[in-house]
């Protein structure tokens, strides 16, 4: 049975006047060292009324096998 080690990683998009950018760079490195995306949960920012207007960012949930 494969073992599992977690880490997660938060990143927020940036508003430029090409649209919404994120640098996703360092996903390479990871990926190099075995991680594998394993799930991600989009952020989503509320209005002033608390209702969610759009997504600000996403959380990203990352595994590689122990051993």
């Amino acid at each position: 049975m494969t073992r599992w080690e977690y880490q997660d990683r938060m990143f927020m998009f940036k508003e430029t006047k090409e649209g919404l950018q994120t640098d996703l760079g360092w996903l390479n490195e990871t990926g190099a060292e075995g991680w594998e995306l394993a799930g991600s949960v989009p952020l989503i920012a509320p209005n002033r009324d608390g209702v969610a207007y759009g997504t600000v960012g996403a959380l990203l949930i990352l595994k590689r096998p122990i051993g």
